[in-house]
């Protein structure tokens, strides 16, 4: 007798069918094996219970857990990942931050060479002691066809604090996709995430931001949601004129602030710390209002915002910020224009923007 089954329906009707047969003894449903059930927890258990907290390597910033940098490509994140890696192995700190504590460190390159790191690490800091407490390791099966498994076991053997994988695109490079992109994505940086959990490290996943303007870190992150949906945190490096930048952070447990940061390409090389991120982006846009205004005005502050594609209440309140600074002049009609002292700031920041801008093809 030929049964087929490929529905729930086939399953109930082949049932009945094996009975009638008597293939089958019915079971009654007290004597079906009870499946093996989740621990329950009380609201009472955990609200008395002792608090978790998150250990932090370095505060308001980085903590246990996974955490993905996302930037575009040739914006530093690599030299950020490797300054961070280098400082917590005990080398030379970053400006601005101090890690609560040193240990190794496990750096997971998978998109240079060796010989790159060498030259970046000459770069970044003398040598020491540090040069042994970070460790690098430059190829990797896929995530999902046996490099889970090899990071787990290289965490197991090196006990690292704190492992950087750059990037995601070159750990998944060659896994089979899900027809559910977003369920795909969600389960490999859930399995690395679980591997941080399992070993109670600080991990950084380096990847890419999507193409365009985004409104967030979790919006800025290249893929399907399910990518940000499973990480711990996010951090967004965004590229300003210059050497300046501003790193966005956004978490689960993490309070949500943005630092700004600087590229110094003198001794010592590399990204500090240098302050409020928010600040840093108003500083952004008056730069931005003061170059528009160089080739088009007079403006009203409500063209400037159209042209801009900016908040008009925001324009409003920056316009008059210049005005008052005497860095543009008002006509009776509301249209603002650069004055003396507004012209001279322009200039001078043109010429800086065009020296730095033809600086960073090296960097990355």
């Amino acid at each position: 007798m030929r049964y087929d089954v490929t529905t729930a329906d086939d399953v109930v009707v082949t049932e009945r069918k094996f009975k009638a047969a008597g293939k089958l003894e019915a079971v009654s449903g007290r004597d079906r094996p009870a499946a093996a059930l989740p621990r329950v927890h009380s609201a009472a258990e955990l609200y008395n219970g002792a608090i978790q907290e998150l250990r932090p390597l370095v505060d308001g910033l980085l903590y246990d857990g996974l955490t993905m940098l996302v930037a575009k490509p040739k914006d530093g994140k690599s030299w950020l990942a490797l300054q961070l890696s280098v400082a917590i192995a005990g080398g030379r700190a970053i400006d601005g931050i101090e890690p609560r504590e040193t240990g190794l460190v496990l750096f997971v390159a998978l998109e240079e060479p060796a010989a790159r790191t060498a030259n970046r690490l000459r770069k970044l800091a003398p040598p020491g002691p540090w040069l042994d407490g970070l460790t690098f390791v430059y190829e990797l099966l896929p995530l999902m066809g046996g490099g889970a498994e090899q990071l787990a076991e290289l965490i197991r053997q090196h006990t690292p604090r704190f492992v950087v994988v750059d990037t995601l695109t070159a750990l998944v490079r060659a896994a089979k996709r899900e027809t559910d992109v977003f369920r795909g994505q969600y389960e490999e940086i859930n399995r690395l995430r679980q591997i941080c959990a399992d070993a109670k490290i600080c991990c950084l996943l380096i990847h890419h931001t999507r193409k365009g303007v985004s409104d967030g870190p979790v919006e800025a992150v290249a893929g399907t949601g399910g990518i940000a949906a499973a990480v711990d945190a996010i951090w967004h490096l965004r590229r300003r004129p210059g050497n300046d930048a501003t790193l966005d952070v956004l978490g689960r447990e993490v309070e949500e602030r943005s630092f700004a940061l600087h590229f110094e390409r003198e001794t010592p090389f590399g990204w500090r710390f240098v302050g409020d991120g928010q600040e840093a982006v108003l500083s952004a846009e008056r730069e931005e209002i003061l170059e528009l205004l160089r080739h088009e005005a007079p403006l009203t502050p409500a063209k400037i915002a159209l042209m801009l594609r900016k908040n008009a209440n925001t324009i409003r309140s920056l316009v008059h910020r210049l005005h008052k600074d005497g860095h543009v002049s008002r006509n009776s009609k509301g249209g603002y224009s650069l004055s003396s002292s507004g012209r001279s700031v322009d200039h001078s920041l043109n010429r800086v923007n065009s020296v730095n801008a033809s600086e960073r093809t090296n960097e990355e």
